[in-house]
């Protein structure tokens, strides 16, 4: 289980009377947690740009719910890889054994 936290939140500073100082101050004003595996399929990309093997949610704040099996969420994250960097089988399986993803 791969659990994300989206939090919404506002950021401000105030002086503090007793020290002088300026403290900043974070308020979490809502919050979601999603199981990364029940995310909708609409909702994940992989962006080449963040690294290998890299996936990003659109708008975590706004996301669909898909259940799926482990087995469909790691086919639906080969599909994305091979769909989204248009390489080829191949060349997936050459990254599989470079970065030893493969068990022999």
């Amino acid at each position: 289980m791969f659990i994300i936290l989206s939090v919404k939140h506002k950021v401000y500073s105030e002086r503090n009377k007793s020290t002088g100082l300026i403290d900043g101050v974070m308020e979490i004003t809502d919050y979601n947690a999603y199981d990364l595996k029940f995310i909708g399929e609409s909702n994940l990309t992989y962006n080449p740009a963040l690294g290998t093997g890299q996936i990003q949610v659109k708008d975590i704040h706004y996301v669909s719910v898909q259940y799926r099996t482990t087995w469909e969420m790691c086919q639906l994250l080969d599909r994305k890889y091979l769909h989204s960097s248009r390489r080829t089988i191949d060349d997936f399986y050459r990254e599989a054994v470079r970065h030893k993803w493969l068990k022999e």
